[in-house]
């Protein structure tokens, strides 16, 4: 088909499937069931099919959708406490393809350990063997020959028994290699920090390059409009319906439980609805939309539903609870460098038109890839001696507030049990903590303005395991009215404390020879800042950390008992029939660039349902 209007639709044979949401993963388990031609799937999503548009297609214009209506929700936080008062950004992609026609395309995987923990935490059958099957499948290596020295000198050498052959994603090396990248290694080298050429084997310590999800025969993003959906629009069982906001699941009482019948949405200022689903509903709004729905759709927290006036269906207190995020901040410093960098294309219109034609015309140049390929992952003991690992693993510890542990003790249990994981992350001295992301010039911030005339490196620090946990909740009973997101950055006192430390190595690395030998002065954090020294590293932490757009953890998959939201098979707890396929369903924040889970998520999903249905 897959484009229906819903007249159409309500013409339609019965509707089997329902996705709710065509995005990162909504597309891949869409595409997927489609397969069985017996069946007839829906997805609806409330952005548009935005096509080929270089905005998204064009690597190079990596961070151009971020901040426009057409492709981005356009969501924020409330005031954040612990972090200034600030009210932040939280970029979403809206469209078809949801966040994964935004990303900055770095497709980086998790280490074994944290994937084994999800079966550890009591789902059977999620653990690294499984999961690196379906992080296969999702992907295709496009790998040119590199000599052994380049592969050494940029930590860049993939296994390809390890990596997919033949799946939708494609995934290639960057096209731009700059000194500069290379002589931040080595200085990361020289402190003590190895180069790991292949991190998609489970141990992603070290320095690396990221492989990007770019297609390289077409210069293009590869992600799952493109990848997933375009190649199978022919079939006349997968339809898709965009601009179209679902509001609510329909449930039916049945027996002990509640069945999925169908859901309303908003198009165009009507609401309508689409009933008589025969198999499943499948919410993949992601981590800040999906737990809006279900508590629209009377599940969740019953005493918050009330408050609303919505009919409290499922006391699944979990929903929209543990919300965690890659928290960083970023740090600029002016360099010395002959690279050709972004600072470069916008200072220099002949540069910026040879880039221009040799992205025309072979697929080449700075903008065929992202400015982001350098990544140095950092364990705790980088970070920190004994005695501030300690202090760290003492704040694992501190328990959920009184309150909240005697409302919902389900919360607590869950919440200690991730503690007791993230202590024994803590002791590992391979298990990353903190990840540095090499930019090629100076990064567009709101406290840095870039000098023309003058080049820049930029690095994004973060934290990959905060433990600071916030939450994503009902703002009105109005369900276009976006929820209230907080992620309670810096509430856990060791997350400032690991985030100033991070500060303190990333200020290392730039004074440490040889990178030492390119950096002419410090721009973000200022010598002014540098000169209050703890504290005003702290305040800078405070004033200056955001996302890194991996949110996770809002309708996690753990036993109920300890706050979880969804079953082993993704079925959201009370039903038998509404499934959660999202990053949502992570009860642990990951050490990687998370669209390579989603794809997994994905294309697990589709298995589980195919399996139930069979």
């Amino acid at each position: 088909m897959p484009f229906v209007t819903y007249a159409q639709l309500l013409a339609s044979a019965a509707i089997d499937y329902v996705i709710v949401g065509g995005g990162t993963a909504g597309l891949v388990v869409a595409t997927r069931l489609s397969e069985d031609p017996a069946v007839n799937v829906l997805v609806i999503e409330a952005g548009a099919s935005h096509g080929h548009v270089p905005e998204i297609d064009i690597p190079g214009y990596m961070g151009q959708t971020i901040g426009n209506p057409t492709f981005d929700w356009m969501l924020t936080t409330v005031p954040q406490r612990h972090a200034n008062n600030r009210v932040v950004k939280q970029p979403r992609g809206k469209g078809l393809g949801g966040s994964s026609l935004m990303n900055f395309t770095n497709i980086t995987r998790p280490c074994k350990e944290e994937i084994d923990a999800l079966e550890e935490l009591g789902n059977e059958g999620w653990n690294w063997e499984s999961f690196l099957y379906y992080m296969k499948k999702s992907e295709s290596l496009q790998m040119k020959e590199l000599s052994p020295a380049h592969a050494h000198k940029y930590a860049i050498d993939p296994d390809p028994t390890i990596h997919g052959a033949t799946g939708p994603i494609k995934k290639s090396p960057p096209t731009i290699w700059t000194e500069m990248q290379a002589r931040l290694f080595d200085t990361a080298e020289k402190l003590g920090v190895q180069r790991n050429p292949e991190s998609a084997n489970g141990v992603n310590d070290g320095c690396l390059t990221s492989l990007l999800a770019v297609d390289p025969s077409t210069g293009t993003r590869s992600y799952t409009a493109s990848a997933y959906l375009e190649p199978n629009i022919h079939r006349p069982n997968l339809m898709v319906l965009t601009e179209a906001q679902v509001t609510r699941v329909i449930l039916e009482h049945v027996g002990e439980f509640y069945r999925a019948v169908g859901v309303e949405f908003v198009q165009d200022s009507a609401h309508l609805t689409v009933s008589g689903v025969q198999r499943d509903v499948v919410i993949c709004a992601g981590s800040l939309q999906t737990p809006h729905i279900l508590e629209l759709s009377g599940i969740g927290n019953l005493e918050l539903l009330s408050k609303f006036d919505i009919e409290p269906i499922i006391d699944l207190p979990g929903v929209g609870e543990n919300l965690q995020e890659h928290v960083g901040f970023t740090t600029i410093v002016e360099v010395e460098t002959e690279d050709e960098t972004m600072d470069t294309v916008r200072d220099d219109p002949t540069v910026l038109e040879k880039h221009k034609r040799l992205y025309q015309e072979q697929h080449i140049g700075i903008f065929s890839t992202v400015p982001v390929p350098g990544f140095i992952f950092l364990s705790a003991d980088f970070l920190g001696k004994k005695r501030e690992i300690q202090s760290w693993k003492e704040h694992t510890r501190v328990r959920c507030p009184d309150s909240v542990a005697q409302a919902i003790p389900s919360l607590a249990s869950g919440l200690q049990k991730q503690y007791d994981m993230l202590q024994r992350m803590l002791d590992t001295d391979r298990h990353v903590h903190a990840e540095f992301i090499y930019y090629n010039g100076h990064q567009d911030n709101p406290n840095s303005f870039r000098e023309p005339g003058k080049r820049y490196c930029s690095m994004t620090c973060l934290l990959t395991h905060p433990f600071s946990r916030g939450s994503v909740h009902l703002a009105s009973p109005d369900p276009l009215v976006p929820p209230a997101i907080d992620p309670n950055y810096l509430s856990n006192p060791a997350d400032l404390d690991m985030a100033v430390h991070m500060l303190e190595a990333a200020l290392t690395l730039y004074r440490t020879e040889p990178m030492a030998l390119a950096v002419h002065a410090h721009k973000m954090p200022s010598a002014e800042v540098l000169a209050r020294g703890r504290a005003g590293l702290e305040e800078y932490v405070r004033e200056n950390c955001r996302p890194i757009y991996h949110p996770v953890g809002t309708a996690a998959m753990l036993p109920r008992e300890d706050g979880g939201v969804v079953d082993a098979k993704l079925r959201v707890y009370g039903t038998t029939n509404l499934r959660v396929v999202d990053l949502s369903i992570m009860p642990l924040e990951l050490t990687c660039h998370t669209q390579s889970v989603a794809y997994a998520v994905g294309e697990k999903a589709a298995d589980i349902l195919k399996a139930e249905w069979a």
